[in-house]
């Protein structure tokens, strides 16, 4: 909960933060707040205490805000300064909130000569700001007059960066009409919906130019659920990257360069995510370093970057950064002169690059119509617009390169389950999967594994090791049962043979199962071809013989024996002992003398070989924690190893047989295949062991194949491919500490001895057309949806995750109709998913020997449309046969016995369910679902929300939340640094010049006042595009107001030129009345306006914004003063309170308001404190706005 991570991280903080100059880290008064000490080095035994306040701590620890102050008196006005300028720092959790701070104050507090500081690059966007903007700082090798001065506005361009090198020399006019290309491109993928930036200074044909394209992944129309699998946040932005390496080149001058069909290198691209609409330079450049995508092997907290700099100008991983990257950077040019040249689509234009790819093409002999045929995917027709638009179908006669850039790159992402991450084809699989994969070639499969187009195995055995157990657990279960029906075929998977390996206790016996034939090797009836990359069996299987040196983990091979090779594998087995055998890796081949790592099988850690001595002690299991083994010399080659003189007749050395692991598994039998995939997994270490290895190496290379004397390549590759291929969405609710199992609120209650899973299964719009099943069967019934259980054989649910309910195969019958056969009461579908297979001694097998969960049965929750009328069978089970119609939500397994169960925890808000259907748990109990089973868009809305509460809605019928949805800034700052001086966009409006009359009346002079001492904030993180259009309907009302009437007579200015986002305006007071107190104290002081900051927070116009003096500083109530001014600078009005704030007030009669009360003399006028002008700092103003309301109640 958020609460609760806040705490502990504050907690940690309390006891781990260290930092020499930092003490007392506690917590604050306020709920959601802290406090530390800083001592300032230049002053002995000054501390200042800083306060932090978390605005929002429901949001911790992803869409947070801090406010940072200090209450301390007489600290420097620089540090201050410094502590007032830090920002929000937006999503960063407690322990890097105080790194941040202390680094910022360690800072302000040095800055000697000889103490240099490290700043950051300054990085433009196309709004206005500092893609830093808490950090407008350069660093220390940078040119602080180059970079970040270049804007699409600049007349010219700078010299190169490196060596003073100057660029091309070009005409005045060339450089204008570059400029004026770059403008347009950009607007127009502004105007199409996107977020645009670039990382300047960008040099024509001398330095890299970079160009970001945007959008928010919560406006891109993706369900729940596949955000979920494609780990993805609704508040990210998706990022695309384009580098120009030799300055900005239109789309037509691109294709010309292009030469045709080949992929060109003055362009190229990366993709990722952020948690804002641009990223630093730094990260654009890291990202580009990189020779491939890190995709998921990175976490969130590993962006592509240095670590050190802010979050949110970090670019991190994407879940198919690879593939699309290789994608756009290869044939994404190419495409594109195809669909000019012969009028494609994109579906036709990347068809005939599939199919013409390598081949001089030519239109002589005629196109096929297929090329032309529309893209009729049923995802896209839910997709919103923006994903879906077509700008080069517009035909426009110069196309904005970027914008085309970032459509292709949304079709590919969006609908990234539609095509092979590898050849880039439509896949032709009947099952809609929710996660992308590769169609059905063997090559495809091959470079998908081989060459990191996959997931990271090593992401999914830190972060839900029990689903990878899971998913390990049905492989295992359907190859002992031989039901595999898909196949880890072309992976070039060198195993021992079958045939030669004994038959170990335990073995499956098949005659009870349908037959198996090796009819075209096939995988689910379809023909396998051989993979190009198998390493191929020329040879009949053999077994070698060798003597064993047990004490020093040694074969002894005899004269004319095989000669074996450095990290090939082999499996030992002993005459003298049956069913069992031991794999080993080779590590040092010096002949005739084999040295071999540690043995492996599938018992236990220690591995008793049965030959020792009885006083010597069991092989230990080489630990990945045990002290590395010294480097040994490099094998010798066989033609130039010495011969060894072997030891006599001696019988110390016992008699092994060696199987070797050189038979390309696609050439094995459908039968021998599973049993091999068996024999692999036997010999695999448990997910927990293999989790404490990959966090041992935590901050160096987490590659399991790495653990080379543990586990085989042929072992994990296996094991990559049960995990890459599961298409299904599957979370863990429960946690398993030790031999415990804690329970969540997301677990469904009267199942207590069950380990819960959330299951996701379908296309990515599966969710969203189960909604519309429900809007057009269901809508205004009282229960549009029940739920019931669906049970299947533990050998089943292997298939079950890679394709989906269906009723294409018949296992138990079809007694009551074709369909998917569900049950309300638990035990029902309990029958169905027993049964397993037995071995020769009679006892049932098919669980991993090394799973900590030890499944032994499992079923499924799903959610139906409530249309009983209209299903085929509703006694005495439920036979629906519209797939459309069901949703798994949950996935539930009977586990190790061992394992004992917590306290279930009730959720706290939980689904309605319908009375007749409600199904019956393992307990005898009507079950209870969480509300977290359903999406938000059908969860019912929270009577705390009001009824004015919007949606923005997004596709067909989908809903997300306003919160979710930054703003996207003020269009009008966006707009100004794209346009030159001459073209100003309508939307801003230009004020009146002031005449002579209305100049006398007032001493006020508009635009003076000096933007650099004020705090000028990003908009925050709550902003949302409904809430930004209507401050930006409200400021441009106010602006009209201001423009049409005298100065003097409205008494306040707002300058847009310090509007940099709409949720914080600056507004100065002035021309108050000369018979004023409050107005000749400003006189004395030399002042004309009274600066004021307004802040409207995320619930605007619901709420009252907050407002607040920044200077000059008025006399407290308590030293005699008034105007309804705080101590703080607070303003406390009622007007400006919940109970006196009116939806219908505008900012003028705010204005208004304000001013009157700063013109009152009742009780007691405004006055001004003696002395020096200061500023109020905000910490202040909060604290006495919330010490007044508690005054006032």
């Amino acid at each position: 909960m958020p609460r609760k991570a806040f705490v502990e991280d504050l907690q940690q903080a309390i006891g781990n933060f260290n930092h020499q100059r930092t003490s007392e880290v506690k917590f604050g008064v306020e709920d959601g707040s802290l406090t530390f000490n800083y001592a300032l080095p230049t002053h002995a035994g000054l501390i200042v205490t800083v306060q932090a306040l978390v605005t929002d701590v429901g949001e911790y620890p992803s869409s947070h805000m801090y406010m940072i102050y200090t209450t301390s008196e007489n600290i420097p006005a620089h540090v201050s300064e410094e502590i007032q300028d830090v920002g929000t720092l937006d999503g960063l959790r407690v322990g890097d909130m105080l790194s941040k701070v202390t680094k910022r104050l360690d800072k302000a507090t040095a800055g000697s000569e000889h103490d240099p500081v490290n700043l950051d690059d300054d990085a433009m966007d196309c709004d206005g700001a500092s893609t830093e903007a808490s950090e407008p700082e350069l660093q220390e090798d940078s040119d602080p007059e180059s970079i970040g001065a270049w804007s699409p506005t600049t007349p010219v361009h700078p010299t190169h960066a490196s060596g003073g090198v100057p660029s091309r020399t070009r005409s005045s006019s060339m450089i204008l009409n570059a400029n004026r290309r770059i403008r347009s491109d950009m607007l127009l993928a502004k105007e199409a919906g996107f977020r645009v930036g670039y990382l300047g200074p960008p040099v024509n044909d001398a330095e890299d130019f970079l160009i970001t394209v945007s959008i928010r992944v919560a406006k891109l129309g993706i369900s729940e659920e596949a955000m979920q699998a494609w780990h993805l946040k609704p508040h990210q932005y998706f990022i695309l990257l384009l580098r120009y390496n030799s300055g900005y080149q239109p789309l037509e001058d691109l294709l010309k360069a292009n030469g045709g069909p080949h992929h060109s290198q003055h362009v190229r691209f990366r993709v990722g995510l952020s948690y804002r609409y641009n990223v630093s330079r730094d990260a654009a450049m890291e990202a580009f370093s990189q020779t491939k995508a890190k995709d998921e092997s990175q976490y969130e907290d590993e962006p592509i970057q240095k670590q050190g700099s802010d979050r949110s100008s970090r670019l991190y991983p994407c879940f198919i950064g690879t593939p699309l990257q290789e994608l756009m950077n290869k044939r994404l040019l190419s495409i594109i002169t195809y669909r000019n040249a012969l009028g494609f689509g994109w579906k036709g234009a990347e068809a005939w690059y599939t199919d013409h790819q390598g081949s001089n093409w030519s239109t002589d002999d005629g196109v096929d119509a297929k090329y032309y045929a529309p893209d009729t995917s049923n995802q896209a027709v839910a997709l919103p617009r923006v994903v879906i638009n077509d700008h080069l179908e517009r035909g426009t006669a110069q196309p904005s390169f970027p914008l085309v850039a970032m459509q292709f790159a949304l079709r590919h992402l969006v609908r990234c389950t539609e095509f092979c991450l590898v050849c880039h084809a439509p896949v032709e699989d009947d099952f809609e999967a929710l996660k992308p994969y590769v169609c059905s070639k063997p090559l495809c499969l091959y470079q998908y594994m081989s060459f990191g187009f996959g997931p990271s195995i090593e992401h999914d055995i830190i972060s839900q090791p029990h689903v990878v157990d899971l998913l390990t657990s049905f492989c295992y279960a359907s190859a002992a049962a031989a039901r595999l029906k898909n196949l880890p075929n072309g992976l070039s998977l060198s195993v021992p043979a079958p045939s030669l390996l004994p038959l170990r206790a335990g073995s499956p016996v098949y005659s009870g199962y349908n037959s198996l034939t090796d009819a075209g090797n096939s995988s689910g009836g379809a023909t396998q071809p051989k993979s190009s990359h198998a390493v191929q069996s020329t040879h009949t299987p053999k077994r070698y013989k060798a003597k064993f040196d047990q004490a020093n983990m040694e074969l002894i091979i005899p004269t004319g024996g095989p000669f074996f090779y450095t990290n090939q594998w082999i499996v030992l087995t002993f005459p003298s002992t049956t069913g069992e055998c031991f794999h080993c890796r080779v590590i040092e081949a010096l002949h005739p003398t084999v040295r071999l790592g540690p043995p492996i099988n599938r018992s236990s850690l220690h591995i008793n070989l049965g030959l020792q001595p009885e006083n010597r002690p069991p092989i230990p299991y080489q630990s990945f924690a045990a002290k590395p083994t010294p480097p040994l010399p490099q094998a010798l080659t066989p033609a130039a190893t010495p011969p060894r003189q072997l030891p006599g007749e001696s019988t110390r050395y016992p008699d092994v047989e060696i199987i070797v692991y050189d038979h390309n598994f696609d050439d094995l039998s459908l039968q021998d295949k599973q049993t091999t995939i068996c024999t692999l997994l036997d010999t695999l270490p448990s997910v927990a062991d293999m989790k404490e290895y990959l966090q041992s190496k935590l901050g160096k290379d987490m590659d399991l194949r790495k653990w080379q004397d543990r586990i085989s390549p042929a072992a994990a590759g296996v094991l990559r491919w049960i995990i890459a291929s599961n298409r299904s969405c599957i979370i863990e609710v429960d946690h398993i500490e030790g031999e415990t199992l804690r329970a969540s609120e997301e677990r469904v209650t009267g199942m207590s001895q069950w380990m819960q899973f959330r299951f996701a299964q379908g296309a990515p719009d599966k969710e969203q057309r189960f909604i519309q099943s429900v809007r057009d069967t269901t809508a205004t019934a009282r229960h549009p949806t029940q739920y019931a259980w669906h049970g299947s054989p533990l050998h089943n649910w292997h298939s079950i995750v890679r394709e989906g309910l269906h009723f294409q195969d018949t296992a138990h019958g079809r007694a009551y109709g074709h369909g998917v056969y569900h049950a309300t009461n638990v035990q029902i579908s309990l029958g169905y998913s027993s049964g397993g297979c037995v071995t020769h001694d009679g006892k049932s097998f098919g669980t991993w020997p090394h799973s900590q969960l030890k499944i032994s049965q499992a079923v499924a929750l799903n959610e139906i449309v409530n249309a009983p009328t209209q299903f085929v069978s509703t006694t005495p089970h439920l036979v629906v046969a519209q797939l459309d119609w069901i949703q798994t939500r949950y996935l539930f397994v009977r586990i190790n016995a061992s394992i004992k169960f917590g306290n279930e925890v009730q959720p706290s808000e939980a689904c309605q369910q319908d009375p007749a259907f409600t199904p019956t748990g393992a307990d005898g109990k009507r079950i209870v679902i969480p509300i977290t089973a359903v999406s938000k868009s059908r969860r019912p809305v929270s009577k705390a929300v009001p009824k004015s509460d919007k949606r923005i809605r997004l596709g067909r019928g989908s809903q997300i939340d306003d919160a979710i949805l930054l703003s996207d800034d003020t269009d009008i700052e966006d707009l100004q640094i794209l346009l030159s001086d001459r073209e100003e966009p309508e939307a801003v409006l230009t004020p009146a010049a002031p005449g002579l009359e209305q100049a006398a009346k007032t001493d006020f002079v508009p635009g003076t006042l000096d933007q650099d001492s004020l705090q000028l904030l990003k908009p925050p993180i709550y902003a949302t595009s409904t809430g930004t259009k209507a401050l930006q309907r409200e400021l441009n009302t106010t602006l009209k107001t201001q423009d049409s009437r005298p100065a003097h007579e409205l008494g306040w200015y707002i300058n847009r030129e310090l509007i940099n986002n709409m949720y914080q305006w600056i507004i100065e007071l002035h021309s108050f009345e000369p018979h004023l107190p409050l107005a000749k104290d400003l006189k004395v002081k030399g002042l004309t306006s009274v600066v004021m900051e307004v802040r409207f927070g995320k619930e605007y116009p619901m709420t009252p914004p907050f407002a607040r003096i920044i200077r000059p500083r008025f006399l407290s109530f308590l030293s005699g003063g008034g105007g309804h001014v705080t101590a703080g600078g607070a303003l406390c009005m009622e007007l400006l309170t919940n109970s006196g704030w009116s939806a219908v007030s505008n900012m003028e009669s705010v204005l208004l308001q304000v001013r009157l009360a700063l013109s009152s003399t009742d009780p007691r006028p405004a006055r001004l404190e003696q002395g020096p002008v200061k500023d109020y700092g905000v910490g202040e103003a909060i604290e006495a706005y919330v010490r007044a309301c508690q005054a006032h109640g």
